[in-house]
């Protein structure tokens, strides 16, 4: 059973304005149209059990509406699971956090380079705190993107600092644990302890299949959690890299699907 564990879908009138966008300023294919429709086709395509979407807010104000946006969509399919977006620094934080909580999500997104903030900013306490005390996940976006913005705020060194102050936290770093600075991760990153996770989304547009299966290899495979990036990536191309890279069979399955479904309190793997 596959298991993707990094999508994300758009309200139609959001994702009209920004994949287009997203084309013209990132140069890049966008495979999917990111409706939930056009998600769970490619995912019966690829042959995947379940996909997890992870809500993208920038702003403070904006995070409880998209929160319940995604919830409404992902309560129509049992093979899509809502997080929750989350601004560290957002109003009300806790109380957003045991909203989501009532619902079942049990994790949330953060975006350190969409939303300006630094990891190991000493204010994101709060919000690592209430999600270790309510034993939620975080999924991050780790190093950087296509564009080569000024400022990275969520490298590899700085989310190091994070997990050293808090041990505890379950932790999933995007993009094999920093985007385009996978010799930062390997400096930083490998010697992180058993509830930090890394995940593969869109990491194939910038590594090869060889350095993808080492760095792999190296983390340890039953860190690594599969993810594509829709609509950014297609799930059935993402899926088929992971199976090419000469993984035995219990290491590609631990990526695939068995990781997650851990991570995610799935007993019926």
């Amino acid at each position: 059973m596959i298991i993707d564990f990094h999508t994300h879908i758009y309200p139609e009138w959001v994702a009209a304005k920004i994949l287009p966008a997203a084309k013209r300023k990132l140069k890049v294919a966008v495979p999917g149209t990111g409706s939930p429709e056009d998600l769970r086709r490619m995912m019966q395509a690829a042959g995947v059990a379940g996909s997890v979407l992870l809500p993208l807010a920038k702003g403070r104000e904006d995070v409880s509406s998209l929160n319940d946006w995604v919830r409404s969509v992902s309560g129509e399919s049992e093979e899509l699971t809502a997080f929750g977006a989350v601004h560290p620094f957002m109003p009300d934080l806790e109380a957003e956090l045991d909203r989501l909580a009532t619902w079942g999500v049990k994790g949330v997104k953060m975006m350190p380079l969409l939303q300006e903030v630094y990891p190991d900013d000493p204010r994101c306490g709060l919000l690592f705190e209430a999600l270790i005390e309510r034993k939620m996940i975080l999924v991050a976006h780790a190093g950087r993107d296509p564009l080569d913005r000024q400022e990275v705020f969520g490298t590899p060194d700085r989310f190091a600092r994070t997990i050293e102050c808090y041990p505890d936290l379950r932790l999933v770093l995007a993009h094999l644990g920093g985007l385009r600075m996978w010799d930062d991760v390997r400096r930083h990153l490998l010697s992180a302890g058993g509830n930090v996770y890394f995940d593969t989304a869109y990491v194939s547009f910038y590594m090869g299949r060889e350095e993808m299966g080492e760095l792999i290899r190296d983390i340890g495979q039953e860190r690594v959690i599969f993810g594509s990036d829709y609509p950014w990536e297609e799930p059935g191309r993402a899926a088929e890299i992971i199976k090419s890279l000469g993984l035995c069979d219990a290491e590609e399955q631990a990526v695939l699907g068995k990781n997650a479904a851990k991570l995610l309190g799935i007993e019926s793997f």
